[in-house]
Order: structure tokens, then C-alpha cells, then sequence
């Protein structure tokens, strides 16, 4: 499934990242954190929901952990976490 990246909050050390799927499937949006560096509104990521493996659009794998799936977002909720 691809998802693009809409938004990203710091969280102790590291960049968490709030992506929205480009389909109509669930879940709607995932929670990331990766050691590199994600664009908002610009990067599109591919990620296999049975393995949790993640790669750019173009095939190329990218270092993250998957920390939370959901179909619903509260920016305010989100925004409170910065």
C-alpha cells in the first residue's frame, strides 16, 4: 500500500512521521519512525502490511519502524505532542 507523508512531530531523539494512504483502505494512516530524513506532502512510500517492509516509490528500501496503524487523525491531538 502507498502512502504519502503529511506530517511529522519529534519525539525524544528521533522524527516520527504521520503518513495517509493514496487508496481507500484501512488503515488510513500509519505512525513511522526512521532515521532519515521524509518531505512532507512530497515522498510517497510503498509498504507491504504483512511484512512491515517499507521502500520509496522507486523500489529502494528505507530504514523504519512501523509504530502505529489507525483510520482516524486529530491534528490537534498531534500537534499538542511537539
Amino acid at each position: 500500500m502507498r502512502y504519502k507523508i503529511i506530517d511529522v512531530y519529534q519525539k525524544e531523539n528521533l522524527r516520527r512521521y504521520i503518513a495517509k494512504c493514496l487508496k481507500s483502505r484501512s488503515p488510513q494512516f500509519i505512525v513511522i519512525e526512521s532515521p532519515q530524513t521524509l518531505c512532507l506532502n512530497l515522498d510517497i512510500i510503498d509498504v507491504n502490511p504483512h511484512t512491515a517492509v517499507t521502500t520509496w516509490a522507486t523500489g529502494e528500501a528505507i530504514s523504519m519502524k512501523i509504530l502505529n496503524q489507525f483510520d482516524s487523525f486529530d491534528k490537534a491531538y498531534m500537534s499538542s505532542a511537539l
